[in-house]
């Protein structure tokens, strides 16, 4: 009986136990079959909105949402105020809309996100607490909102264009009645960052509500402006006398308001509280310019003397004495009135509003207040030319030309130019029309026969050793200067004939023109300098045939009449040598190089001239404006 018992009870354990177990295994393989059945799916329960998403794959429950994105926007509007103004907008004014596909993963990821909130178990448990708690009483996801931050960023900055306000700068403003101060004032700014983060945390949270608009005040750059009207109204008030001594006379000028507040000029400076004050200077540029007009009014060049040397009597003769002149300091005349402004602009009760101007005497460059002290005493060098067989006009224009040069003294140091004394060479200067070397033929210019001058001038002074800084040869060799190589032309303004007067002794330039004779001589008198003059003949290479004669017509030629203007010349190259001993030994070499292009006979015809077979016929003579 016993032993019966025994077996009963042993059965039922181990039924009670499999059940056990059966119910244990079901329990644990629930989860994961629920799991299994929801691969790639939502869980059930989930839902947005009280749109039920369970058992829907990603995409399907991303297509059910964007079909219904309208109902899921939040319909509480946002206001944004500022004082007693304020705007209103919707979510939709504001760019909201929902991102149906993030949405979506939001409720794919209910269940399965514990994972990334802890350990693999905590994670395991989170998520199958998630699951449980959407199968048995729901899971609700938030729409997730997407927000055009371009569109938001535009109605908020058309807010803050009308809420915003430039700050005032304090300015000084200088008139004829004077100059009168503009305080400062601050403006404001919308903080839109500020702005922006509060309405995304009012959109976030689906409820709407009210912005106060977060405005930052603008304090400007400048805030007074009263100290610098005091400074201006003190200059402004007391009239600028300017007195200018010229020896024992003064003038008076008074500078009107009107022209001293042009000399104003407005600067910043630190004020109190890191704003800036606005000061008054004086504009020294200002000052200048009319210093610089006042010195056009008052200046007076130094007229230097013209000289002649009597030969006979071996003395200086004054054919126009010098004549100091005066000229007005424009750096000591800036510094000195504006130094006046300046003490009135510092407010100084005892400043005087008087600035006397003295003008500075210049000595002229050729004083004849002492003619013996300029060392001229005897002839120093000379040059000579001849001319003899020119046309009228070409001796004019030599006898002209010549003549500019009457009366010129060169003082020790100084540089010599030709074209500074001869001057332009055009008919109101006294030049007439005669036949001149244009470029590759003969042509009617003004002014043929000046370089005649300028040759002569050039022997002179190499004759004399002086240092030669400018000379220019003529373009081929010209029948009237003798030997090659010694010749110098000049075209105003631009080609010069220039050299150094190297002496201790002023030098005087003597001219004289035989018209009978056709003989042009330039003397130079001063003091000799210890130095002897050697010149070579001229070496002559490169010599290259000219072409054959040219025929041109000249219609104010007799009929019928042939003549000759140029003579052939043949092409070469020319350098004469200088060599210059001095008293202590000093020896020194000068080489002058002239290149020649050939040039062949020119002859003008008149009409009905008979010529040559062989005649080569050119341009009619032409015009030009310059030798």
């Amino acid at each position: 009986m016993a032993g019966r018992i025994r077996s009963k009870w042993s059965w039922g354990w181990i039924v009670a136990w499999w059940m056990i177990c059966l119910a244990a295994a079901a329990m644990i393989a629930a989860p994961f079959i629920y799991q299994l059945r929801h691969a790639g799916r939502i869980y059930e329960g989930v839902e947005v909105a009280g749109v039920a998403l369970g058992g829907l794959t990603l995409e399907d429950a991303t297509l059910v949402l964007r079909n219904r994105t309208a109902t899921f926007l939040p319909s509480a509007a946002i206001t944004l105020r500022y004082g007693t103004r304020s705007w209103t907008f919707s979510p939709a004014d504001l760019g909201v809309a929902v991102d149906a596909r993030a949405t979506a993963t939001a409720a794919y990821r209910v269940g399965r996100s514990g994972a990334a909130r802890g350990s693999p178990l905590d994670g395991l448990r989170q998520d199958l607490a998630d699951q449980w708690q959407a199968w048995r009483h729901g899971y609700p996801v938030a729409p997730v909102l997407q927000v055009d931050e371009n569109r938001l960023a535009l109605v908020l900055k058309q807010i803050a264009r009308e809420v915003d306000q430039a700050p005032r700068e304090g300015a000084l403003s200088i008139t004829e009645a004077g100059a009168v101060a503009v305080a400062g004032a601050p403006g404001r700014t919308v903080d839109l960052e500020a702005t922006r983060a509060a309405v995304l945390s009012l959109l976030s949270s689906r409820r709407g509500g009210v912005v106060s608009l977060p405005v930052e005040e603008r304090l400007p750059a400048v805030m007074s402006a009263e100290a610098a009207a005091a400074k201006a109204n003190a200059v402004l008030s007391h009239p600028l006398t300017v007195a200018i001594q010229t020896g024992e006379e003064v003038t008076s000028r008074a500078v009107g308001r009107d022209a001293l507040r042009t000399w104003l000029r407005l600067v910043p400076r630190p004020g109190p509280d890191s704003a800036l004050d606005l000061d008054v200077q004086v504009e020294a540029g200002r000052v200048r310019a009319y210093v610089e007009e006042l010195a056009k009014q008052f200046d007076r060049p130094a007229q230097d003397a013209a000289l002649d040397y009597d030969v006979a009597a071996k003395q200086i003769v004054v054919l126009k004495p010098s004549r100091p002149g005066r000229a007005l300091d424009v750096e000591a005349a800036t510094r000195a009135i504006s130094q006046t402004l300046a003490g009135l602009l510092e407010l100084a009760p005892n400043a005087l509003a008087t600035v006397t101007l003295s003008w500075q005497p210049i000595r002229p460059r050729v004083d004849s207040s002492d003619p013996a002290a300029l060392g001229i005493k005897e002839l120093v060098t000379q040059g000579t030319t001849y001319f003899a067989g020119s046309s009228p006009e070409r001796v004019h224009n030599i006898v002209t030309a010549a003549q500019k040069f009457v009366g010129v003294v060169i003082p020790p140091g100084e540089e010599f130019s030709f074209n500074r004394y001869v001057g332009d060479i055009s008919a109101a200067n006294g030049f007439i029309d005669g036949l001149i070397i244009w470029g590759d033929r003969t042509a009617v210019g003004i002014g043929g026969g000046v370089c005649q001058v300028s040759t002569t001038v050039f022997r002179a002074a190499v004759q004399g050793g002086f240092p030669i800084t400018e000379r220019h040869a003529h373009g081929y060799v010209v029948s009237w200067y003798g030997e090659p190589g010694l010749d110098a032309t000049i075209y105003t303004p631009n080609v010069d004939l220039r050299f150094k007067n190297d002496t201790s002794a002023f030098l005087l330039i003597k001219p004289e023109v035989d018209k009978a004779k056709g003989r042009i001589t330039f003397s130079f008198y001063g003091t000799r300098p210890d130095r002897t003059v050697e010149l070579s003949k001229p070496e002559i290479s490169n010599v290259r045939p000219p072409e054959p004669p040219i025929y041109q017509e000249d219609s104010s030629l007799p009929r019928g009449t042939i003549k000759q203007v140029e003579w052939a010349r043949d092409g070469q190259d020319v350098v004469v040598r200088r060599i210059v001993r001095t008293g202590d030994g000093k020896v020194t070499e000068d080489r002058f190089v002239s290149k020649y292009q050939p040039w062949r006979s020119v002859f003008l015809y008149g009409p009905g001239a008979t010529l040559p077979a062989d005649a080569i016929i050119g341009p009619p003579l032409a015009s030009t404006p310059k030798p």
